[in-house]
């Protein structure tokens, strides 16, 4: 009866990982679609909401969470699918730092900010297709 108590808490803490990369992704998202608002209504906030530390830490969040989400998940499911779903959106946000590095704001941050967001989308897919398989191989998601 323990084993069981351990192997539900051990799911359940990796079902956490999804959620968390699903919140995150969508709060990357928000930022991305937020700024361009912010920078008309209200151009002093931009430099808070424009930071490029902002840009870094979510990548450096992202990235090695969706990762271990994705490939732990393998081993419940064995579909790879939303791995590389997973790995499509963390290169195309990856692209849109490098982007931003290269062109900077020379009319180019719709370009910036619409890979952004494809790459936030792209996660926050990869995340649910992740819960609902693991959900239809184990009984206790």
């Amino acid at each position: 009866m323990e084993k069981s108590y351990i192997s539900d808490n051990t799911k359940s803490s990796e079902d956490v990982t999804d959620k968390l990369g699903i919140i995150v992704s969508a709060i990357c998202c928000i930022h991305c679609m937020a700024t361009p608002l912010l920078m008309i209504l209200s151009p002093g906030l931009v430099k808070y909401f424009d930071n490029e530390f902002i840009h870094l830490a979510m990548i450096a969040f992202v990235v090695p969470l969706g990762l271990y989400a994705f490939v732990s998940k393998l081993k419940i499911h064995e579909n790879k699918t939303p791995l590389y779903i997973g790995i499509m959106g963390m290169l195309l946000l990856v692209l849109a730092i490098v982007f931003h590095e290269q062109h900077g704001h020379d009319h180019t941050e719709y370009i910036e900010m619409s890979l952004s967001i494809l790459g936030g989308v792209a996660l926050i897919w990869a995340h649910i297709m992740n819960v609902k398989l693991c959900r239809c191989h184990t009984c206790s998601h």
